[in-house]
């Protein structure tokens, strides 16, 4: 199972918004409120959109005193603690965060965008294109007719936000 870190930075690479500037400043993915005698590190208020964000994990600022919901459902360690060995879990939180949480709903939308600009408007070539981008591989016979089916009901965008959350995304074999 690939590493929160990981998965944030192969999420950016699969939409296309990964930023590789190497060093510089860190980038923070919350707003602080009362800055001026006891700040509150707000995860929920920062803007899934904001291409600030779309670095390296690498470069994330991390706050000690609270852990950041959506990398901490990925079993990111607690930063204000030393840990030898991370935890490793499976849970339904993990499914509902990649399937719903703010970062993951931009960057399906930027997925898709990457892919139609790439491959037009054809729906078998986009689904080519966004299995090759998430997965390294076509879809097979069957998944491409339920996932055409899907995409004609629901959108591309929302293809997107399924290939994102499968396990063949997040586990490296």
């Amino acid at each position: 199972k690939l590493e929160a870190e990981a998965v944030h930075d192969a999420v950016l690479a699969t939409s296309g918004a990964l930023d590789l500037t190497m060093g510089g400043p860190g980038y923070q993915d919350f707003v602080i409120e009362q800055p001026e005698h006891s700040p509150h590190y707000r995860y929920d208020l920062a803007d899934p959109n904001d291409a600030r964000t779309f670095r390296r994990s690498i470069y994330r600022f991390i706050v000690r005193s609270q852990m950041q919901p959506f990398m901490t459902s990925l079993d990111c360690a607690d930063p204000s603690l030393r840990v030898d060995r991370r935890n490793e879990s499976l849970s339904p939180n993990q499914a509902l965060s990649y399937l719903n949480n703010g970062f993951m709903l931009a960057q399906a939308r930027l997925f898709a965008a990457r892919v139609q600009r790439e491959v037009g408007t054809d729906l078998d070539a986009q689904l080519q294109r966004a299995y090759h981008l998430a997965l390294g591989r076509g879809p097979e016979a069957e998944e491409g007719a339920r996932l055409g089916a899907f995409a004609v009901q629901h959108g591309l965008e929302n293809v997107c936000r399924i290939l994102l959350n499968l396990n063949e995304f997040s586990f490296v074999d």
